[in-house]
C-alpha cells in the first residue's frame, strides 16, 4: 500500500469533515488546534533565533538587514561567506514570518 503524504492526509481529513462536520468527533478539532499551536510555537522559537542571528550580523557590520539585503541583491556586497549566510538568514526569517501569518490566519478563523 502506498504511503500517504501529509498533504494527502490533510486533504482526506478535509473531505471527511466536509462530508458531515456535525458528526465529527470534537477531539479531531482539538487535535488540529493543538497541532497548529504547537507549530506556531516552534516557528516563533525559530523566528527568535533567526532574528538574534540577524542582530549579530547587523552589529558586526554596522548595517541593518534591510539595507544589507538591498545592497547584497544588487551585487554591492560581494560573496563573503558571512554575507551569504546573512542573506540566507534574512530569507529564512521572511519565510518563517509568512508561514506564521498563514497559521495565525487559520487559528483566528
Amino acid at each position: 500500500m502506498k504511503m500517504m503524504t501529509t498533504l494527502e492526509k490533510v486533504r482526506r481529513l478535509e473531505q471527511y469533515i466536509a462530508a458531515d462536520s456535525a458528526a465529527v468527533d470534537p477531539v479531531i478539532y482539538m487535535a488540529i488546534d493543538k497541532l497548529m499551536q504547537r507549530e506556531i510555537t516552534r516557528l516563533l522559537k525559530l523566528k527568535t533565533r533567526l532574528a538574534d542571528q540577524l542582530e549579530e550580523f547587523e552589529r558586526t557590520y554596522a548595517m541593518n538587514s534591510s539595507d544589507f539585503c538591498t545592497r547584497y541583491e544588487s551585487g554591492e556586497m560581494g560573496d563573503d561567506m558571512d554575507f551569504i549566510e546573512w542573506a540566507a538568514t534574512a530569507e529564512m526569517l521572511k519565510n518563517i514570518e509568512n508561514r506564521l501569518l498563514l497559521l495565525k490566519m487559520e487559528s483566528d478563523s
